[in-house]
């Protein structure tokens, strides 16, 4: 069965800039393609195992959906018209055939079909055409995915904060037991440290309501870690340089540590508390901090693990002030409800795409 669209966008360009055309099924196939088929790789067997090692499993073969076009009849009403003319087919493939590489593709639907789905990740590997006697009446393209399923729009989520604040981020993805890396941008409003805490994907360690047991609020969090590690037989190690290694973050309410067992196993963690609640976490993993410049937009690739500037230009640790990379915590979306916790004054937007499962 071809594929039902509108309009389609690849490569920059529209097909509606080279003519007025409307998808058609040439073949009238009632097939619809899922591509659903997935192999398991798993070990070898002998005599004393019968059962393999399984180590997960593999797509069988990417999704592929073919684009029936013709020219629309209610534009060129003239029979001669509504042919392709040896120039319109140069515009065609020198437009879905130029890529080397994959590219997306965004499918315009009618408004009366819903369809989440209107992204997909591929490139063309063939065009043929349709005749009419001598003439060329409409084009077949062949379209090749790199993954068995397509992907909604960009989901963008926004958020501006002036100290703390929470920020709820749905993942409703069809691949429910994967992580969907984001893409970030990070609007400083002023110079400051920043930091993202996402409390869905962290270990929770330790929580509360401060004691002030010290003259600061951060030196009685520094006693809340200390009592968590001699209760859970940890030594801590602080991440910074001098007499003591400590070194605080974010205006004095965070804080970044190694908790090490009598085995020399070491857990990287970190501990902040609100300045308005007292309250205190200490978690491991799941939190990412920085330092921000004024009006220095920090866009922040998740999957790719690049960080650069709004034009492009990569962003070195060292001016973001991060001096252990292995602390740092790149943005992974949980299936379901991701609760984060943002600081700083600045503007964030967070933008991902969920796969979806249901072929073309």
């Amino acid at each position: 069965m071809a594929k039902q669209f509108k309009d389609f966008i690849f490569n920059g360009k529209r097909l509606s800039d080279i003519a007025d055309c409307i998808s058609v099924d040439f073949d009238s196939n009632s097939d619809r393609p899922l591509a659903m088929r997935r192999d398991m790789e798993r070990g070898e067997t002998n005599h004393y195992r019968t059962e393999p090692n399984y180590y997960g499993d593999t797509w069988s073969e990417p999704l592929a959906f073919e684009l029936n076009i013709i020219k629309n009849i209610c534009t060129y009403a003239s029979p001669e018209h509504r042919y392709f003319s040896q120039e319109e087919l140069r515009s065609f493939t020198r437009w879905l055939t130029s890529p080397r590489r994959p590219c997306w593709i965004h499918f315009e639907y009618e408004e009366a079909v819903p369809n989440d789905t209107p992204c997909y990740f591929g490139w063309f590997n063939n065009i043929e055409a349709y005749m009419a006697g001598e003439h060329v009446y409409g084009l077949r393209f062949y379209f090749t995915c790199t993954t068995p399923f397509g992907f909604t729009d960009n989901i963008i989520n926004t958020k501006s904060i002036k100290t703390y604040e929470p920020m709820l981020v749905v993942n409703n993805s069809d691949e429910l037991e994967n992580y969907c890396y984001p893409r970030i941008k990070i609007h400083p409003n002023r110079n400051g440290q920043i930091y993202l805490c996402n409390l869905s994907d962290c270990i929770l360690l330790d929580n509360g309501l401060l004691e002030q047991t010290q003259a600061s609020w951060f030196d009685s969090m520094l006693d809340s870690v200390d009592s968590y590690a001699a209760l859970n037989g940890y030594m801590v190690k602080y991440t910074g340089t001098g007499n003591f290694n400590i070194v605080p973050l974010c205006n004095n309410t965070a804080v970044q540590f190694y908790l090490i067992d009598k085995y020399d196993q070491e857990r990287k963690c970190t501990a902040f508390y609100m300045e308005d609640t007292k309250e205190y976490r200490i978690i491991e993993n799941g939190f990412m901090f920085m330092d921000g410049k004024e009006n220095l937009d920090i866009l922040m690739d998740c999957q790719r693990l690049l960080i650069t500037d709004a034009l492009g230009r990569m962003i070195t640790y060292d001016e973001l002030g991060i001096s252990d990379v292995d602390f740092i915590y790149w943005l992974r979306l949980i299936n379901g409800n991701n609760s984060l916790l943002l600081y700083g004054d600045a503007d964030f937007t967070i933008s991902h795409r969920e796969a979806r499962k249901a072929g073309e």
